[in-house]
C-alpha cells in the first residue's frame, strides 16, 4: 500500500464531511441575511452576498476533494490489487502439485482471484466513508440539536430500517455466491471449450457448439433464477422498511412547517432543519450502508483470507545456478516397495515398486494407459510424495531434497507439454531459467532437441513469438515436441525423463531424436516412457507396467524368450507393421 496516499484519501473523506455540514450552516446564514434585507431596505445587502461568496469557496474546495478522491482512488485501486494478486499468485507458487487436482483447494483459489481485485480497496474505502458520514452527522447533530432531541432521533430512526434491508441483502448474496463456485468454473470452463483454438476444432468436427451451449444455457438460467429471487425479495424488504423511514421523516418536515408559519423557528434555521433532516438521514443510510458493505465485503473476504491460509507444502526457494553434468556423475536411483493412491481415488496407481537403476542406465517403462508409468515419474520428480516406501537417489531419500533442488537435478519433457505464449528463445530458456540469456546454451538446447531447422524457419528466429493466442507463428504437434525436447535438454542433468518424447513425430523424425538421444544419453540415468516398441529396444533394460505393478523386467531379447506380456504387445504392433 501507498501510505501517502491512503493519508490524502483520509484527509479528502474528513474534508468532505467537514464541508458538507459547512455548507447547510452558510445556507442558513444566506437565507436569514435576505429576510434581514428585505424587511429593511435600509440594510446593505453585503452580508447576503458575503455568505454567498463563502459557499461558492466551499463548492469549489469540495470539487478539489472530489478530484482528490477519484484520483488517489485510481492509484490505490491499481495498486492494492497488484499487491493482494501477487499473495494469490506467490501462494498458488508455493502449494505443491496436488492441490491443482484437488477440486476443493481450486474452488477456494478461484474465490480468492475473484475477490482479489476489488474487495481490499472496497473495504478501506468503507472504513473511510463511514468515518465521513460519522464526522458529517456529529455536525448534523450539533445543528439540529437546539430543536430537540427528537430531531437527532428522527434521522435515526429514518436510516436504521434500510440498514437492516441492505445487511440481510449482503449476507444472503455472500451465501448465494459461495454455494455458485463449482457451477462457476464450469461456466467459465464451457466458454473456454466453445472459444479456445484448443478445443474449438472439435467442437466443429463433432457438432457439439449447440450442446456445449445448451450446458452454458442451463448453468446461467439457474444463476438468473436464483439472482432475480434474491432481488425480488430485497427490493420487497427495502420497500417495506423504506416506507417506515419516509413516514419518520415527513411527520418531521410538518412539525418544522408548523412550528415556523407559528414564528418559533426563523426562515433561516426551517430551511438548515429540513435540509440537515433529509441530508442526514442519507448520510446516516449512507453510513449504515457502508457498514453493510464492509460486512459483505468482509464475507467475501474470508474466501481469500482462507486461501491464503492454506498450508504451503511446497515453498518456494531461489537456488545458485548449478550445472549438474559438470559437479557430479550419473546418480543411481532405487525406488523401495513404492506404493502412491491418488487424493479421493478408491485404487492405488502403484503398488509396491522395487526397481533400482544404476548410474548411467536407460530404463524403458511401457504398458497400456493408465498402468502407473507416468505416475511413478512423477513421484520421482517430486510433483507427489509415495504414499507408502521410498524412492532414493544416490542412497538419499527424495523426500528430504527440498523440491526445488530435486528438479533441478532432471531434465523432463511430460507427454502433455505446455506450449507457451512466448518466444522461441524464451520457449526453450525456461528449461533452465539461469542460462534463458545464454546464446550457446540456447543454441546448443536447440541442436540436441532436433530444433534447429524449425528456429531457422521461424520469421524472426529465436524472438519469433511461438502460439496464436497473441498473433505468434504457431507451429505443428511434431514442431512443438521438438521445442519441448530442446527445454527439457537445457536442464543440464543427470536424470533426463522422456515421457512419450516423440508421440507427435513421424517415424523418420522419431528415428532421428533417438539416434540424437543415443550420444545424449552418456553420463546420464534417463528414463523413457513409450507406446512404440521400435524404440524400447535401445534401453539398457526394459520395465513392463500392469496395473501399477511391475510385472516383467529386462532386456528386449530377455522378455521375447520370456514370452510374456511385453511379448505380447510388442508382436501385436509389430503385426500391425508387418500387414
Amino acid at each position: 500500500m501507498d501510505r501517502p496516499l491512503l493519508l490524502l484519501l483520509l484527509v479528502t473523506q474528513i474534508l468532505d464531511a467537514v464541508s458538507l455540514v459547512a455548507m447547510a450552516w452558510v445556507g442558513k446564514q444566506i437565507i436569514d441575511a435576505i429576510v434581514v434585507a428585505l424587511r429593511d431596505p435600509a440594510h446593505p445587502y453585503r452580508a447576503a452576498l458575503f455568505w454567498v461568496a463563502i459557499e461558492l469557496a466551499i463548492v469549489l474546495g469540495r470539487s478539489l476533494v472530489a478530484q482528490l478522491q477519484s484520483y488517489t482512488q485510481v492509484v490505490l485501486r491499481s495498486k492494492l490489487g497488484l499487491y493482494v494478486n501477487m499473495l494469490v499468485l506467490e501462494k498458488a507458487a508455493r502449494v505443491s502439485y496436488g492441490r491443482f487436482e484437488d477440486p476443493e483447494f481450486m474452488n477456494s483459489m478461484t474465490q480468492a482471484r475473484r475477490e482479489a481485485s476489488s474487495r481490499p480497496l472496497d473495504l478501506v474505502n468503507q472504513a473511510l466513508a463511514l468515518l465521513r458520514h460519522t464526522i458529517t452527522l456529529i455536525g448534523f447533530a450539533g445543528l439540529v440539536l437546539s430543536l430537540g432531541v427528537w430531531a437527532v432521533l428522527v434521522i435515526v430512526a429514518t436510516a436504521v430500517p434500510p440498514f437492516v434491508a441492505e445487511a440481510r441483502h449482503g449476507r444472503k448474496t455472500f451465501a448465494m455466491q459461495k454455494a455458485r463456485t463449482m457451477r462457476n468454473r464450469r461456466l467459465f470452463y464451457l466458454e473456454a471449450v466453445l472459444t479456445t483454438e484448443q478445443t474449438v476444432k472439435e467442437v466443429k468436427l463433432f457438432g457439439l457448439a449447440r450442446f456445449m451451449r445448451d450446458r452454458y444455457r442451463e448453468i446461467h438460467l439457474g444463476f438468473h433464477d436464483e439472482q432475480v429471487g434474491l432481488a425480488r425479495e430485497h427490493a420487497v424488504w427495502s420497500f417495506a422498511l423504506g416506507l417506515l423511514a419516509s413516514a419518520a421523516l415527513y411527520g418531521a418536515y410538518a412539525m418544522i412547517a408548523v412550528r415556523t408559519i407559528a414564528g418559533a423557528i426563523t426562515l433561516g434555521s426551517m430551511a438548515l432543519y429540513l435540509t440537515v433532516l433529509r441530508d442526514g438521514q442519507r448520510t446516516l443510510q449512507s453510513a449504515l450502508q457502508a457498514v453493510a458493505r464492509a460486512y459483505e465485503d468482509d464475507l467475501f473476504m474470508t474466501n481469500l483470507f482462507d486461501f491464503l491460509e492454506v498450508e504451503e507444502d511446497e515453498p518456494e526457494a531461489d537456488a545458485p545456478f548449478v550445472d549438474a553434468l559438470e559437479t557430479s556423475t550419473p546418480p543411481r536411483i532405487e525406488l523401495r516397495a513404492v506404493g502412491f493412491r491418488y487424493p479421493g481415488a478408491a485404487r492405488e496407481a502403484l503398488r509396491d515398486v522395487n526397481l533400482t537403476i544404476e548410474p548411467g542406465e536407460t530404463i524403458a517403462l511401457v504398458g497400456r494407459n493408465g498402468a502407473g508409468k507416468t505416475t511413478l515419474i512423477k513421484l520421482l520428480v517430486g510433483l507427489y510424495r509415495p504414499t507408502t516406501g521410498a524412492i532414493f537417489i544416490d542412497g538419499v531419500d527424495v523426500t528430504t531434497i527440498p523440491v526445488d533442488e530435486l528438479r533441478r537435478r532432471i531434465g523432463v519433457i511430460f507427454q502433455d507439454f505446455a506450449h507457451f505464449q512466448l518466444t522461441a528463445r524464451e520457449n526453450v530458456g525456461v528449461g533452465w531459467l539461469p542460462a534463458r540469456d545464454d546464446d550457446a546454451a540456447i543454441g546448443r538446447a536447440i541442436d540436441e532437441g532436433g530444433a534447429r531447422e524449425i528456429v531457422q524457419r521461424l520469421p524472426q528466429g529465436l524472438e519469433t513469438p511461438l502460439g496464436r493466442a497473441f498473433g505468434g507463428d504457431d507451429l505443428s504437434g511434431g514442431q512443438w515436441q521438438r521445442i519441448a525436447l530442446a527445454r527439457a535438454f537445457m536442464r543440464k542433468s543427470r536424470i533426463l525423463i522422456l515421457d512419450e518424447p516423440t508421440a507427435a513425430m513421424d517415424a523418420e523424425a522419431e528415428h532421428e531424436i533417438f539416434q540424437r538421444f543415443r550420444d545424449l544419453k552418456e553420463n546420464r540415468t534417463a528414463f523413457i516412457i513409450t507406446h512404440r516398441f521400435s524404440t524400447v529396444r535401445m534401453a539398457d533394460r526394459i520395465v513392463v507396467f500392469e496395473d501399477g505393478a511391475i510385472v516383467e523386467s529386462g532386456t528386449h531379447t530377455e522378455l521375447m524368450a520370456l514370452d510374456g506380456r511385453y511379448a505380447n504387445m510388442f508382436r501385436i504392433q509389430a503385426a500391425g507393421y508387418v500387414d
